[in-house]
């Protein structure tokens, strides 16, 4: 019973869903099975487009270096950053919710809070094929208007973002969420994957069997933990890692 109740609190969203769309089945079917219809129409779609994201997202925090993302979207970054934010979220692909892994991906390795406002904000709004498409329907006029009206607002919406939630705050909130692994490969993908010992284990495959056994947690990790700090001075100390 307390491990049922343990389960339900960590899942408080999939039991309320699953209660309205009992609740809906009895009120009105129609209702329930268009929903049903619907739901598995994301599904799929979901299906069809995370895995590709989960593979840049884990490749993000294997092959690039710190370093390099601070500098291009790190808070030093300057308008340079905002602007690159500005593309990379207006290049991508995909529906909004597969912003989310890249954006946690780049934050993880030091970009800003203001950049990644802008990179998920601009991804939601801004793609260049949704301006395309736009433009066939409304005209160049109005999709150029738009997006000369929007692009402004975005990178200002990171600039006050960033002044009312701190880095840190952010960091403290995700690592305050308790985790439950339920393997060593749970563990190994929350890791950088670049086995530099610094943890006083031989690869990151033996610190996430550590974590399982109760010796470390995960936030052991240093590079998670430096990472964490986005300190400038991390560029050389990843470069030669």
């Amino acid at each position: 019973m307390k491990k049922l109740k343990t389960i339900m609190k960590n899942n408080k969203l999939i039991f309320l869903s699953v209660l309205l769309y009992a609740i809906t089945f009895f009120v009105a079917p129609q209702v329930f099975f268009k929903s049903v219809e619907m739901t598995k129409g994301f599904l799929i779609q979901m299906v069809e487009i995370m895995p590709p994201i989960f593979i840049i997202s884990s490749l993000i925090m294997v092959w690039i270096p710190v370093g390099v993302i601070t500098k291009a979207f790190g808070k030093d970054s300057g308008f340079k950053g905002k602007l690159l934010s500005v593309l990379v979220g207006g290049f991508s692909a995909g529906p909004v919710y597969a912003a989310f892994p890249v954006a946690q991906a780049l934050f993880y390795k030091g970009a800003s809070v203001a950049n990644t406002v802008i990179i998920i904000s601009s991804w939601a709004v801004i793609k260049i094929v949704m301006f395309m498409v736009e433009s066939n329907f409304l005209g160049i006029t109005f999709a150029s208007t738009r997006y000369a009206l929007t692009i402004p607002i975005i990178i200002i919406m990171g600039y006050v973002m960033e002044k009312l939630v701190s880095r840190e705050e952010v960091l403290k909130e995700i690592s305050n969420t308790k985790v439950v692994y339920k393997s060593d490969k749970d563990v190994l993908r929350e890791l950088p994957n670049m086995n530099c010992g610094a943890c006083g284990y031989k690869s990151c495959k033996d610190f996430a069997q550590g974590v399982m056994r109760g010796e470390v947690v995960i936030d052991d990790c240093v590079i998670r933990q430096r990472a964490k700090k986005t300190q400038p001075t991390l560029k050389e100390d990843y470069q030669e890692k």
